[in-house]
């Protein structure tokens, strides 16, 4: 497996959940992780790094493929719109 598909272990996985300000689980395929900005107090701000981790669900090998809004990791994005932004491989 190459860097192509971004496949990332359980292990990195978990070290996001435990940073994250935010998980929604939208299905059991599709995870949302929202990381804010110090000092932000509302998910309408623009002061988020967002993160979309989608699983191949029962074909194995199961791969949890991550990408990043923009492709990137920086505070600038608004959680309440994290469905609608661009995601793709990690600039970064």
């Amino acid at each position: 497996m190459g860097k192509a598909l971004n496949i990332v272990s359980q292990y990195q996985i978990e070290q996001l959940r435990a940073s994250a300000d935010i998980i929604e689980e939208v299905d059991g395929l599709t995870t949302y992780i929202g990381i804010c900005d110090p000092g932000t107090t509302l998910t309408s701000e623009a002061k988020w790094s967002i993160c979309r981790i989608v699983n191949s669900g029962a074909n194995y090998p199961i791969l949890n493929i991550f990408t990043w809004a923009d492709g990137l990791c920086i505070y600038n994005k608004v959680w309440d719109n994290r469905a609608a932004c661009n995601y793709s491989f990690k600039k970064f």
